[in-house]
């Protein structure tokens, strides 16, 4: 499953939707916020955050390869809430 789109909406919260039309919103403040990492941690930095890209399939930031599975984001690990572009 691929990841075609990523919108940022909010703190710390991603639109993104799928190759096979599923649409999520996501919130990664957990997840980033509980990193160990200074690479992923730096992006409590909302500026920074915001600034969500897709490459290869899946969410990035900046150049230092932080990116997320999107099988993790596609089966709900992050999800805020989930519906299905033809139900909007």
């Amino acid at each position: 499953m691929r990841i075609i789109k990523a919108k940022y909406l909010r703190d710390y919260e991603i639109e993104v939707s799928f190759s096979d039309g599923q649409s999520k919103v996501i919130d990664l403040h957990k997840f980033v916020s509980e990193s160990k990492s200074p690479l992923i941690r730096k992006y409590l930095d909302k500026s920074l955050f915001a600034n969500v890209k897709v490459e290869y399939g899946t969410i990035c930031w900046g150049d230092n390869g932080f990116d997320i599975n999107p099988e993790n984001i596609y089966n709900g690990d992050f999800d805020k809430k989930a519906t299905r572009l033809n139900d909007q």
